[in-house]
């Protein structure tokens, strides 16, 4: 049955493109429904007019890091928000070196 599903799902026509097998299988319809997801409810976020509704404002706002308006007096940069930032740089420096890495890190 697991060598059947990707042919049923077109594996047949994609096959092995570039050196890279493409794996259709349960996992890989999840991550694809969960992008599809991700990507309808960031693309509403994005064309209404509101304020804090999309992922990058919900970083900035969890993470300290969101600008602030014209005359504004300047936030206080507190070691809670240090601390928040350094998470923030940490998790993305760890992703990326993850990624790039093949699962090295």
């Amino acid at each position: 049955m697991r060598r059947t599903l990707p042919y049923t799902l077109g594996g047949a026509l994609l096959g092995t493109v570039g050196g890279v097998a493409l794996a259709l299988d349960a996992w890989w319809l999840t991550w694809v429904a969960w992008f599809v997801y991700f990507a309808a409810v960031e693309g509403a976020a994005l064309f209404n007019s509101r304020t804090g509704d999309t992922l990058s404002e919900h970083v900035w706002l969890w993470f300290g890091t969101q600008r602030r308006k014209a005359g504004e007096p300047p936030r206080e940069v507190t070691g809670w928000v240090r601390f928040r930032r350094f998470v923030l740089l940490a998790f993305v420096t760890w992703l990326a070196v993850h990624f790039l890495t093949g699962g090295l890190f």
